[in-house]
């Protein structure tokens, strides 16, 4: 973890050449087409995490805060008008992977606003198919995957903990619409995200084919970095995290999400570049060696 004024660093620091995008060669150009990939599906990520937070405060609300039992928290997908998301909040009817799920709430949202909401008496709630069921089960499945997996790591203390013991894990699945194939992808993030603080790794990636057949989960970020900061401080969004990504040649998606959630600037290290980065948009590399690593 490195912490270091932006102004020292890489985005106002005249001397440093920042490699545009028209003028990258090939190879650091394959390098920026994954940043794109990943800025854009970190996108898809926020405007499911806000959609859904969202459309469940309003029902937490019309509801007085009574979920029910059974309550799976919510998912959320393109409706069929451009720009609008179809969300809703479901329920179990039983237990495990395969117990039969339905609609306590549905809900149509477009930048932020509820354009729709059609509440449903928990007796009489309709049952979830299609899209819906999809994404309803992968988003419980996902995090007992990783769980379950024994390749999977944790953190305790700031370091990685034995894989053998009992560690206490708190998970925030993002399930992603499937694509035109039917398959999709799960994030699950390592948390808790809090203000002030939000683990940068021990972070995963599960895919499901269009079968619902899940793969292996893949960590993302490999690391027991935490980022803090104080809201306090009059310097703050001038200054930047840096942090070093071993495990590809790109920032990735999880990178830019977190970006999101900074008041501050972020750079990812890959190689001989880093990568700056706010807001969850990624500018093009800066050479490392010129920026000081």
């Amino acid at each position: 973890m490195i912490r270091i004024p932006l102004a020292a660093a890489f985005v106002l620091a005249a001397p440093i050449t920042v490699l545009a995008q028209d003028t990258l060669p090939a190879e650091l150009a394959d390098r920026d087409a994954l940043a794109r990939e990943a800025q854009a599906t970190a996108r898809i990520m926020m405007d499911v995490q806000q959609a859904s937070a969202l459309a469940q405060q309003q029902y937490a609300g019309m509801t007085g805060g009574a979920f029910g039992d059974g309550y799976r928290g919510a998912v959320a997908f393109p409706a069929e008008t451009l720009d609008v998301w179809k969300v809703i909040i479901v329920a179990a009817r039983g237990e495990g992977a395969q117990a039969p799920l339905v609609a306590l709430g549905e809900y149509e949202i477009a930048q932020g606003r509820i354009l729709s909401e059609t509440l449903h008496d928990g007796a009489e709630a309709p049952a979830l198919s299609g899209t819906a069921e999809q994404m309803a089960r992968a988003k419980y499945i996902a995090p007992r995957a990783v769980i379950a997996s024994p390749s999977a790591s944790y953190c305790l203390d700031g370091e990685t903990a034995d894989p053998g013991g009992n560690h206490s894990v708190s998970y925030i699945p993002i399930v992603l619409p499937p694509d035109e194939t039917g398959a999709l992808v799960a994030y699950v993030l390592n948390g808790p995200i809090g203000e002030g603080a939000v683990p940068l790794g021990k972070h995963y990636r599960v895919t499901f084919d269009e079968f619902g057949q899940i793969g292996d989960p893949q960590i993302v970020t490999d690391t027991c970095e935490v980022i803090t900061w104080d809201a306090d401080d009059p310097d703050l969004a001038m200054k930047v995290y840096a942090t070093r990504h071993a495990l590809g040649t790109a920032p990735t998606a999880v990178h830019s999400f977190i970006s999101n959630q900074l008041p501050m600037s972020m750079g990812v290290v890959t190689g001989d570049i880093i990568w700056p980065m706010s807001g969850g948009m990624i500018a093009p590399p800066v050479p490392a060696a010129e920026a000081g690593y």
